[in-house]
């Protein structure tokens, strides 16, 4: 306890701890106050005090030879934050956070957003600051997206889960799980199924007649990333090809050209990419080197981002549903405060396919329709 602080406010923080973490179930009766005065050492008005403070803010019922009953979280007095230290990494993030925290102002919720982040900071060091700052701030729940690209992410991930569990803050994951598919960690999650899209983005190029398809993602791609490449290669199983007919290429910004030159090895006419990112790179770069996009090779991404209509060619690209994967999102965070015994939901939405000119065929070209 905070010796600095009056009794009763030690007193009203440590029951409250105790009911976030849990220790005190919803519906459960708190000690007695005798009891209660036993524990902290302290008198019975001051028990009061702080029990009367609690019921001040409805986190607790007092009735008079009843006892003092904890109370489900009112929507109104939860304060959730945002722990997605790579907010800027990837676009679809900032239109799911936009639509969180909307959602949430809507039912009452306050959310805490992580400050502006630099393209150069170090996301680990970032996540355990974030972390640390919503254990002091006792929020309620925490939006995470696991951290990427860093040594030993499955052990530190976990690690940040464990810490906000231990101090009583609820834990839902967007877009991706802490494990590689197919474990799953015993969370909730919210976002799109990856092998899906994968599946119906490859669907798409073998519908439109290519016979070759290739993957192309940077070295050592996100797991979500390689969930769409099982997408890309069941597709192909379920159109007559073999999965080993997938040609997977990594895409070197260092030296574009070879990509170039293995996608056209391998006789490849339809290229899945990663992303709109790798897709809108791959693009540039099969243009200045003579390929005609998308009469000899069709191209095609993924998250359809703003700038994916308004390349020189226009990108066909799997749109995912941010602002529902946000809605969602909220109505499961706010399910998971006030019921957190309940089974993990993972919840998984569907997105849509816009096809553009990379990848229709030339008595098509200009058109745009959606899947």
């Amino acid at each position: 306890m905070n010796v600095s602080k009056p009794k009763y406010l030690q007193v009203y923080d440590a029951i409250k701890y105790q009911i976030r973490n849990q220790t005190y179930q919803v519906g459960e009766l708190l000690p007695a106050e005798a009891e209660l005065c036993a524990v902290y050492k302290t008198s019975r008005p001051t028990i009061a005090k702080a029990l009367n403070l609690l019921s001040n803010e409805k986190i607790v019922h007092r009735k008079a030879g009843f006892g003092t009953q904890v109370l489900p979280p009112q929507i109104s007095a939860l304060k959730v934050g945002l722990l997605i230290p790579q907010l800027t990494q990837t676009e679809i993030f900032e239109p799911i956070c936009s639509s969180i925290t909307e959602c949430a102002h809507e039912s009452g919720m306050h959310i805490v957003r992580p400050p502006e982040l630099g393209r150069a900071v170090d996301f680990q060091k970032m996540a355990e600051s974030l972390m640390n700052q919503f254990i002091s701030m006792k929020v309620d729940g925490v939006f995470f997206t696991p951290v990427e690209y860093i040594q030993n992410h499955e052990d530190f991930n976990l690690r940040i889960i464990d810490r906000l569990g231990r101090a009583g803050i609820s834990v839902v994951l967007l877009d991706r799980d802490v494990y590689p598919w197919p474990r799953q960690t015993p969370y909730d999650l919210v976002g799109i199924d990856n092998i899906e899209a994968g599946f119906m983005v490859a669907g798409h190029l073998i519908g439109n007649g290519c016979r070759r398809i290739g993957f192309v993602s940077e070295a050592n791609p996100a797991m979500t990333v390689q969930l769409r490449q099982i997408g890309v290669r069941e597709a192909l199983i379920q159109n007559g090809f073999r999965a080993r007919d997938l040609v997977n290429v990594s895409f070197d910004a260092a030296d574009p050209k070879e990509t170039v030159d293995a996608l056209q090895q391998g006789d490849v006419d339809g290229v899945v990419c990663a992303n709109d990112a790798t897709a809108a790179r791959l693009l540039r770069v099969l243009v200045d080197h003579g390929i005609r996009i998308p009469s000899q090779m069709q191209v095609c991404g993924f998250d359809d981002v703003k700038y994916a209509s308004l390349l020189t060619v226009p990108l066909t690209s799997y749109q995912q549903p941010c602002g529902d994967i946000g809605k969602v999102a909220v109505n499961t965070m706010i399910t998971r405060i006030q019921h957190p015994d309940r089974p993990a939901h993972r919840i998984t939405l569907k997105g849509r396919l816009i096809p553009r000119n990379s990848s229709l065929h030339p008595d098509r070209v200009g058109a745009a329709v959606v899947l």
